[in-house]
């Protein structure tokens, strides 16, 4: 599930939040339909008890007569007047003489109206409400058993039922495909704060990411990176100003040692010989010098000290060579290669 766009689950979990609720509403109405159809048949059957009450208590009008007028809706509606022991004393044609209750229910009735439910009716075959009121007919006690039956009920539940099992999945369809634009809307500024952040390097400082002005998680989110931009510049301006000033104060210190390291170790009265044996000391490059950096400058000190500076004090004998004084200074002497060795010649 997490390899999954965050754009898809969004639009999955308001897929499933308008499943639920679109499957809540359809049965909410559904079954509000049913009792207000309920209902509806009732005051209906209420009605017409009341119209055939005074039609029965006529003693030369019957129910046959009448089941073709207005009272009476041929396969639809019914009658029949019954006596308390369960005879049939008048109904309607189509259900002859069967008793539509039996005498449990009809005793029942006598006392107050009594509404039934019937599987079927003779004659029709189809579930049927039944309302069954004592009446009065020539000063006899009877009981009248008005009934309709429940198809136009179940043809408009019917109805319904289709319109939403066809109209439930367009619904939910559309309400999927907006919950995942409603999801790119709210990811688009996301989207935005990336291709800034791809584009921001460190050769354009002071370029900050876009913050929606929302309020909310995103608006936080925008803030807390755009700080931690300007956190990640000024440790990388300490960084630049620290290596500008290393690089300052090593270039003097190495401009001399470079210096004194290629400069020549020559007396203007030594013989070649002499310069020879005193240039290794001078000469050599500063990268070659195996102690620290003060002894490589005290070097390069008696290198140039071997130019300027005499070998002694006063007139120098006839028949007396120079020497150079880095020699005198090293403990050597003259004629020699390195200090306490014997003349080669």
């Amino acid at each position: 599930m997490s390899r999954v766009p965050i754009r898809v689950r969004v639009a999955a979990a308001f897929a499933v939040a308008m499943a639920i609720v679109l499957a809540a509403t359809g049965l909410f109405v559904y079954a509000r339909l049913g009792d207000d159809l309920a209902r509806a048949l009732d005051q209906d059957l209420r009605l017409r008890g009341q119209d055939l009450s005074a039609l029965v208590r006529e003693p030369d009008r019957t129910l046959a007569a009448e089941s073709h007028g207005r009272l009476i809706e041929r396969g639809e509606s019914f009658a029949q007047l019954l006596t308390p022991r369960g005879q049939v004393v008048d109904a309607t044609p189509p259900l002859g003489g069967r008793p539509l209750l039996g005498v449990p229910d009809l005793r029942a009735a006598l006392r107050r109206p009594r509404f039934v439910d019937r599987p079927s009716v003779p004659g029709l075959d189809e579930p049927a409400r039944l309302l069954a009121l004592a009446v009065q007919r020539g000063g006899v006690r009877r009981v009248l058993v008005v009934g309709a039956t429940r198809e136009n009920r179940a043809e408009a539940l019917r109805s319904l039922r289709t319109e939403l099992l066809i109209a439930g999945p367009i619904a939910l369809g559309l309400a999927t495909l907006l919950g995942y634009l409603l999801a790119g809307a709210g990811l688009r500024a996301v989207e935005a704060m990336r291709r800034r952040a791809a584009e921001i390097s460190a050769d354009r400082p002071g370029e900050r990411l876009p913050v929606p002005t929302t309020g909310d998680e995103l608006q936080r989110l925008g803030a807390t990176l755009n700080a931690m931009l300007t956190r990640l510049e000024t440790a990388l301006e300490r960084e630049r100003g620290f290596v500008a000033e290393a690089g300052h104060e090593l270039r003097t210190p190495l401009a001399l040692l470079r210096a004194s390291s290629t400069s020549p170790c020559t007396t203007p009265t030594a013989r070649p010989s002499s310069a020879t044996r005193c240039g290794p000391r001078a000469r050599r490059p500063t990268g070659s010098c195996n102690s620290p950096a003060t002894s490589c400058s005290s070097r390069a000190r008696r290198a140039a000290s071997c130019r300027s500076a005499p070998n002694r004090s006063g007139p120098r004998p006839p028949g007396e060579r120079a020497q150079p004084l880095c020699l005198a200074r090293g403990g050597g002497r003259p004629g020699t290669g390195r200090s306490g060795g014997r003349t080669t010649s």
